[in-house]
C-alpha cells in the first residue's frame, strides 16, 4: 500500500508526493530540487521523507513554488521553508496572502459553510512566508531546468501553473481536477471566479505538453494537450484568455 509521502514517478525528474490535503510535486535536476506547493499543516515530516527517498536532501531544494495561496497547498510552508531554506516563489498576487499582510480568505463561496468553517480555515494557513521570488506570468523560475510560470487567474487571483517544456508537462494545481477520470475547471465551490478560471485555462492550449500533474489527481499521462482542447470546446466562455 502506497504511504503517505511515497514517490510517485511521473517522468524521468518528474515525481508527486501524496502530502496531507493534497499532492506536492518534485523536479529534480542534477544538483538542486524544485517543489511546486507544500500541503497542509503537519505534512513537512512527509515531503521531506518523500525528499529523502529520492535522495534529495533538505538543504538541495532550491525553490518551492507555489500554485495558489489556499491552505491545503500553502499550510505547511513555513516549516518546509525552515527545514531548507529555499527560495519562494509565488505570483504577485497571491504574494500577500502567503507572506501574512492581506486577510487569508476562506475559499469557500457558499456564505453559509464560509461562516462556519471561517475559524478552521484561519487556523490552516501557514504562518507568514515572504515570498523573494514574485512571479509575472511567463517568468522562468530561478531553477537549474527551465521552468515556466503561466498566470491562470480564476481559482485564486494569483493561480499560476508551472509548465515544464522538456518533460512535456504542466503542474497545474487547482485550476483543473479529474474527478472520475473526466478532465474539468476548477471546482466551482472552492474559486473565487469561476468565470475567469475557465477562461484562463485556454492560456495553457499553446504549450506543448502531453502530462498533466493535479494537486489532488493522479496525473494524466497521455493525451492530455487533447483532453484539455475537448474540455475547452464545450466551455464556449472559455475560448479566448
Amino acid at each position: 500500500m502506497l504511504r503517505f509521502g511515497s514517490p510517485i514517478r511521473v517522468a524521468p525528474g518528474l515525481q508527486q508526493l501524496r502530502a496531507l490535503a493534497s499532492r506536492v510535486t518534485v523536479v529534480t535536476a542534477d544538483e538542486s530540487a524544485l517543489v511546486i506547493d507544500a500541503g497542509a499543516k503537519g505534512s513537512v515530516g512527509i515531503v521531506l521523507w518523500g525528499l529523502e527517498s529520492l535522495g534529495v536532501k533538505p538543504e538541495q531544494v532550491a525553490v518551492i513554488a507555489i500554485t495558489h495561496h489556499h491552505p491545503d497547498h500553502t499550510g505547511g510552508l513555513a516549516r518546509l521553508s525552515r527545514a531548507t531554506g529555499a527560495r519562494i516563489a509565488a505570483h504577485r498576487l497571491d504574494a500577500g496572502v502567503i507572506d501574512g499582510t492581506e486577510p487569508r480568505p476562506d475559499p469557500y463561496r457558499n456564505e453559509f459553510v464560509a461562516g462556519v468553517t471561517r475559524p478552521i480555515v484561519k487556523a490552516l494557513y501557514s504562518d507568514g512566508v515572504e515570498v523573494d521570488a514574485p512571479l509575472e506570468d511567463g517568468d522562468v523560475l530561478p531553477f537549474e531546468e527551465e521552468v515556466r510560470a503561466v498566470h491562470t487567474p480564476g481559482h485564486t487571483p494569483g493561480s499560476t501553473c508551472y509548465y515544464i517544456p522538456e518533460k512535456g508537462a504542466v503542474i497545474v494545481g487547482d485550476a483543473l481536477q479529474r474527478r472520475f477520470g473526466k478532465l474539468g475547471p476548477a471546482a466551482e465551490g472552492v474559486t473565487a471566479d469561476n468565470r475567469m478560471a475557465r477562461k484562463s485555462l485556454a492560456k495553457l492550449l499553446p504549450l506543448d505538453f502531453h502530462t498533466i500533474c493535479f494537486s489532488h489527481y493522479p496525473p494524466l499521462k497521455e493525451n492530455a494537450h487533447r483532453e484539455l482542447e475537448l474540455l475547452i470546446e464545450r466551455m464556449p466562455e472559455a475560448e479566448s484568455p
